[in-house]
């Protein structure tokens, strides 16, 4: 069955942007019981400052999970340790380091630079022997280098889980189905002991939606949500994130 997982806000949207967009913990929390009772089964949780702004902070995601755990308990919370241009990767390395979470998303292109071979081994064995973790690839360079890091045993002992991304780094940040082509062109290619167990997809701009429909046909897990896309698939937007999941849900029913 596919898994659908929202991602209500993400790191740099406002509510400038859409008034929907949760900024506080609470609002995040009730965001993600709506979406879940449209049909997410999953949340990727970013916090925020009081003025918007994107934040890593041990402390407040512990107590957003707890919060998740008391008011939507069946669903599961992924944390991000996006840098979104703010942090770097020691800091983003700190956090996964001290955080108690369920499941977690890492950009192997952010938390590898800057670090040596022997800080990244410690760190990624360390993490993935307590966590759930899910690997962020923005291209094949970047599916590429993770395939390496397993292939070095520096990433061990771990059914390998990764996030594809359609057009974050496009023209207008605007994805497209064939996007999706190459990623799963690279993984035929690996042997199997190779090959990630977990896949998902999301999706920037318009056409998120047609391009989730495209990966869970191709068998993939999807994320949906404001951090990628504003637009239902007949271009007007979504009054909330709520929409988005129903409609995708909708769309996956036809």
């Amino acid at each position: 069955m596919t898994l659908i997982m929202v991602a209500p806000n993400g790191a740099r949207r406002t509510r400038q942007d859409h008034a929907q967009i949760p900024i506080t913990d609470d609002e995040l929390v009730q965001t993600a019981k709506a979406c879940f009772e449209a049909g997410a089964s999953a949340l990727h949780a970013h916090i925020r400052n009081a003025d918007q702004t994107h934040l890593l902070n041990t402390a407040r995601y512990q107590q957003l999970i707890h919060k998740m755990n008391q008011v939507v308990p069946d669903m599961r919370v992924q944390v991000t340790s996006e840098a979104a241009g703010i942090y770097a990767s020691d800091q983003q390395i700190a956090l996964l380091e001290t955080l108690e979470a369920p499941w977690v998303s890492l950009s192997i292109r952010e938390v590898c630079r800057d670090q040596s071979d022997e800080r990244l081994t410690s760190f990624f064995r360390a993490l993935c022997a307590r966590t759930r973790v899910q690997f962020i690839v923005y291209d094949l360079d970047d599916f590429s280098n993770l395939i390496e890091l397993k292939r070095r045993e520096m990433i061990a002992n771990i059914e390998l889980e990764v996030l594809y991304v359609l057009g974050r780094y496009a023209q207008g940040q605007q994805s497209n189905p064939r996007d999706l082509e190459p990623f799963i062109e690279f993984r035929e290619q690996l042997p199997p002991s190779d090959r990630p167990s977990h896949e998902m997809v999301c999706a920037f701009g318009i056409s998120q939606i047609e391009c989730l429909t495209h990966a869970a046909h191709a068998g993939l897990d999807l994320r949906i949500g404001f951090e990628n896309g504003i637009w239902l698939p007949d271009g007007e937007i979504a009054s909330d994130n709520a929409s988005l999941v129903r409609a995708l849900v909708d769309a996956l029913a036809t």
